[in-house]
């Protein structure tokens, strides 16, 4: 079992791709889900209030925006935690991505588990932490290739990078143990509650990486203040989605 976290910030359109993807593209039976809304504007709190009547969904709302990203995901990890307890699996995303596979939760938890072996990486080391998508900012470093063992994954591998982009973090309960929870005061491009996150998991010897091929697609070509998000020119467009 995998406790998700997702944060939603306005964008009603963008939420309702990602809530709708993600029900689509994934086994109910696979995760719980806990929403925690930064004070949106009421046609996307409206967006919420739909899927939060199913099972399994916990919400926290704010009526305020609160604006810190790496408060507002600590408060998510802890309220999944205290409704669901601890599944093997943490996953923290946001609202402007869209699930690609029916697959993505599998190939996830397979690079994960296979890849936190010893024969994982010709250096004996496994992935600390996992995104489905690769920014384009992020350098890879070293590839980990593994047959699948199970249809739509035959092709996967891991690609490591410096940092995993915040849009998607997945990680094992020991890793947030270790290395959690999420830098509140960190802000900034190479200073954002993500990087920092990652940050300490390489510091100490860990590795971090994206899975490939992409198992979501970032749909948000804005930031929060509505401006130009870093490297919007340079995301995969996947034809049949909003982006915004």
């Amino acid at each position: 079992m995998t406790n998700i976290i997702l944060l939603v910030k306005d964008r009603p359109r963008l939420t309702e791709q990602t809530y709708r993807t993600l029900y689509e593209e994934t086994p109910r039976d696979q995760f719980n889900l806990v929403t925690v809304d930064d004070g949106s504007w009421p046609e996307t709190s409206k967006i919420i209030e739909r899927y939060a009547r199913r099972d399994n969904h916990e919400v926290v709302t704010f009526l305020k925006s609160v604006s810190v990203v790496g408060f507002l995901r600590n408060v998510g990890v802890w309220t999944s935690e205290r409704f669901f307890g601890r599944g093997e699996y943490l996953c923290t995303i946001d609202n402007d991505i869209s699930f690609l596979s029916p697959y993505w939760l599998t190939k996830m938890e397979y690079a994960m588990s296979i890849l936190h072996q010893p024969e994982g990486r010709e250096d004996g080391k496994g992935y600390s932490l996992l995104g489905g998508y690769r920014h384009p900012f992020h350098g890879i470093n070293h590839k980990s290739f593994h047959e699948g063992e199970f249809a739509g994954a035959q092709d996967t591998y891991v690609e490591e990078t410096d940092a995993v982009a915040g849009y998607m973090h997945f990680m094992r309960w020991a890793t947030w143990d270790l290395h959690g929870p999420y830098d509140q005061h960190a802000k900034g491009v190479c200073q954002s509650e993500d990087w920092a996150l990652c940050q300490s998991i390489i510091r100490t010897g860990g590795h971090v990486g994206y899975v490939h091929p992409p198992v979501i697609a970032n749909c948000g070509l804005t930031n929060s203040e509505n401006q130009p998000a870093v490297g919007h020119g340079e995301f995969k467009r996947y034809p049949g989605l909003i982006y915004e």
